[in-house]
């Protein structure tokens, strides 16, 4: 699986309402394939032919005939004109009868600065929304220039004058130990919160993504008294001592898909060398990072050594990134967006800056795969998280001899998906972010189709409230089409053919991209030669999405700039230094 394993003024803010059973006891709605058949039988000529290839197809059972009714439909579509009025591909009954409101109560949803949450300088606050409704969560603190002001001079302190840096590495390393123990015990509040900011399925934070969030503060408090430097030989009388510092104050900006998990990427290996942080949260997703954060000053983390700040890109983003006082930078989103990071910290102080980006990742199905297994690997490894992930196996190539078959058989697993409501049990994709991204998961989907790749299934919106969208097949896609090219970041599958091995992998290399790739095949000598051939930070061999503490992550290319996790992490937040002092009569060089 995925991460194999992802009113502060009056009192706190109630949920609408207790959930009528506990969070996942509710059964999840499903969805047959069906079509339009009233709209159907009006068309005789199309009616007769429908009659004719569903024969050909010999149906076996009602989910057969639903893949089959899909590709029946997708052929009829085109050879008659049919509109897409005519034909649904899933039943678009409202997968929200009455969403269920998760029993958490919102308590934080003012900035964290100097280890007190406080009001933004301009009193201003903007809504959180719940994606299933598109109606308000809560209403929470706006951060801008001014803010961000006070967050870095708050940092600058910590580090300056406080104790984080000067306390020993071991007692950092019993901070951070103590506040994921305090995650543990308030796992399901932020499983809850995960959910309900961010859309994604309940189960998935819960067992997932949050004990993946542990995993990592255990591991970079591990780190925190093993960060050493060296002692290196010169030519002359001379002792040279090469010291790892910490860098300073580390502006931090985090995106909306994984608030939690990209709260632990930045904020593990930052304070486990002795850092300050501001971390500016996504709009989109403000909660969970001050409940952490919270959680962080009970473990006992001094005042201003971790600050919060909730806001937009434009204001409270940019200020951070082109601040003059901060040391380094951290930013994982977009590519188009990480460009303008990187020219605003070099048009301030020239800061460092790590960026995790985009990607387009390609996964290879080669002829010797085991189809089924392939099948659920490369579904996995597109729609996990609503295919809200930088990484998702977006360009599914697949050998021309079992193409047919895998097109098949990818089609019913989207067929078999489960969408709806993130809180109830069984539920496998859940809204996407917001409108924003709603709207464009759309508009790509209509490219594909106006391109004249082959709908397979999906293509629709499901039900009438929220963002909810069909799990989205294509085949017959080629290189040059917006969906085989652009990131959509949403639950659409782009099939492609491939013959040869060397073909596939200049065709997968054909990208501004570079974060990861999949390969599926039974042959070493096959995996290896794709594996190095392929130009991308991480490569998965008969699995996806794998994410270990240890392991480092990051791209080539527009991907990125060095890497996440594992020891690599760690040199983002250390400076080098060499200290050379002349040796008088040494005994030995």
């Amino acid at each position: 699986m995925g991460f194999v394993l992802f009113s502060s003024c009056g009192g706190p803010l109630q949920a609408r309402k207790q959930l009528p059973r506990t969070i996942g006891q509710q059964l999840p709605p499903t969805y047959e394939g069906i079509i339009d058949h009233t709209n159907l039988m009006e068309i005789g000529n199309c009616h007769w032919e429908l009659m004719k290839i569903m024969a050909a197809f010999r149906i076996s059972s009602l989910f057969s005939r639903a893949v089959s009714l899909r590709t029946a439909s997708a052929f009829l579509g085109k050879k008659y004109g049919l509109g897409r009025g005519s034909m649904n591909r899933f039943s678009t009954a409202a997968v929200l009868e009455e969403p269920i409101s998760p029993p958490v109560q919102i308590n934080y949803t003012k900035l964290l600065i100097n280890g007190q949450f406080v009001d933004s300088a301009s009193g201003k606050t903007f809504p959180t929304l719940d994606p299933r409704t598109g109606e308000v969560i809560a209403h929470v603190a706006e951060g801008d220039a001014e803010d961000i002001n006070r967050a870095v001079s708050a940092a600058r302190k910590a580090f300056d004058e406080g104790p984080w840096p000067r306390m020993s590495a071991y007692e950092r390393s019993r901070i951070m130990l103590r506040f994921a123990d305090l995650v543990e015990k308030n796992i399901e509040e932020l499983a809850q919160l995960e959910t309900w900011d961010n859309g994604k399925p309940y189960e998935q934070a819960l067992t997932s993504e949050l004990p993946i969030f542990v995993r990592l503060f255990h591991y970079y408090a591990g780190w925190a008294d093993k960060i050493h430097g060296l002692t290196v030989p010169a030519d002359g009388p001379h002792h040279v001592q090469v010291l790892h510092e910490p860098i300073g104050v580390a502006g931090q900006i985090i995106p909306w898909n994984f608030p939690l998990l990209m709260f632990a990427w930045k904020v593990g290996p930052a304070l486990a060398c002795g850092n300050t942080i501001v971390l500016k949260s996504a709009e989109q997703t403000p909660l969970t990072a001050l409940y952490a954060a919270k959680l962080f000053h009970e473990a006992g983390l001094p005042d201003g050594v971790l600050n919060i700040v909730s806001g937009f890109g434009p204001t409270a983003g940019a200020a951070l990134a082109s601040h003059m006082d901060v040391d380094k930078l951290a930013f994982t989103g977009s590519t188009e967006t990480g460009k303008i990071v990187l020219e605003l910290a070099a048009r301030s102080n020239l800061k460092p800056v790590t960026l995790e980006l985009g990607g387009k990742s390609p996964f290879i199905i080669c002829e010797d795969a085991d189809i089924d297994k392939a099948v659920e690997q490369a579904h996995f490894a597109l729609f996990f998280n609503q295919g809200q992930c930088c990484c998702a196996g977006s360009r599914t190539f697949v050998h021309e001899r079992i193409y047919g078959e895998f097109i098949e058989k990818a089609t019913a697993r989207a067929m078999k998906r489960t969408v709806g409501d993130p809180f109830k049990k069984g539920i496998e994709q859940g809204p996407q972010i917001d409108s924003e991204q709603f709207e464009k998961v759309l508009r790509y989907i209509k490219s594909g189709i106006d391109s004249n790749a082959s709908l397979q299934c999906g293509g629709e919106r499901v039900g009438t409230k929220g963002y909810f969208i069909q799990p989205t097949v294509f085949s017959d896609v080629k290189d040059d089409m917006l969906i085989a090219t652009d990131e959509i970041f949403g639950p659409v599958q782009t099939i492609l053919k491939f013959k040869e091995i060397d073909e596939v992998i200049k065709r997968a290399n054909a990208t501004r991209y570079g974060l990861a790739a999949g390969v599926f095949t039974r042959n070493i000598h096959t995996a290896n030669t794709l594996s190095r051939g392929l130009k991308a930070g991480t490569v998965w061999v008969n699995c996806y999405d794998v994410f270990d503490a240890a392991i480092p992550f990051g791209g080539y290319k527009m991907s990125g700039i060095g890497r996440e996790k594992g020891v690599y992490s760690l040199n983002n937040y250390l400076q080098v230094k060499a200290v050379v002092s002349p040796l008088n009569n040494p005994a030995w060089l």
